[in-house]
């Protein structure tokens, strides 16, 4: 349904398309990225990923080949086995089409299968319920709250949840999965 590639310099201008507005990229990037997201911004943040970093970087591809999302693997611990997920972002024009959950599972797939590691982590903003359900779903387990951590454009106070998914849970889920009768 959906394949991850690379994400490269000429991918940017589509990604600053789909942030409108200081509190979108806020949700999106957190404290990473300043308002107005600039092609600038995000050249940098490419220039510090790849092969060899800490920090992979993806374009999301749907089923015709077409840019529908970006995610990010970052923090990427060799010697502790973890990574956290960042910046997932589905395309204003592929939203609701079901592309999250399997999106979450080719990310969490490269991390354990691929990568090797033993714990992934991601933190999303407690009102962002849709994601939270997603992660859920691929298998993320609620690990804490941390309350009122930013503050939006407009003066909201925004809470954070940290979820992990451990390797054995990973491998859990591929076995119940392929268990699963075909429908």
């Amino acid at each position: 349904m959906i394949t991850l590639v690379p994400f490269t310099s000429a991918d940017i201008p589509t990604l600053v398309s789909w942030i409108p507005d200081a509190t979108m990229l806020l949700q999106w990037a957190g404290p990473t990225l300043d308002w107005p997201l600039t092609a600038e911004q995000l050249e940098r943040n490419l220039k510090s990923s790849g092969p060899g970093t800490s920090h992979l970087i993806y374009r999301v591809n749907n089923l015709a080949g077409e840019h529908a999302g970006h995610i990010e693997i970052k923090s990427i611990d060799p010697v502790h086995s973890n990574a956290m997920i960042g910046k997932v972002l589905i395309a204003p024009a592929f939203r609701g089409q079901g592309l999250a959950l399997p999106l979450m599972n080719a990310v969490l797939k490269i991390c354990f299968d691929d990568l090797k590691l033993h714990r992934v982590g991601l933190r999303v903003f407690a009102q962002n319920t849709g994601a939270i359900s997603t992660y859920k779903r691929a298998g993320f387990v609620a690990e804490g709250l941390d309350r009122e951590v930013r503050r939006t454009p407009d003066g909201t106070w925004w809470n954070a949840c940290t979820m992990g998914i451990l390797e054995h849970e990973w491998l859990d889920q591929k076995r119940r999965a392929a268990l699963q009768p075909d429908t």
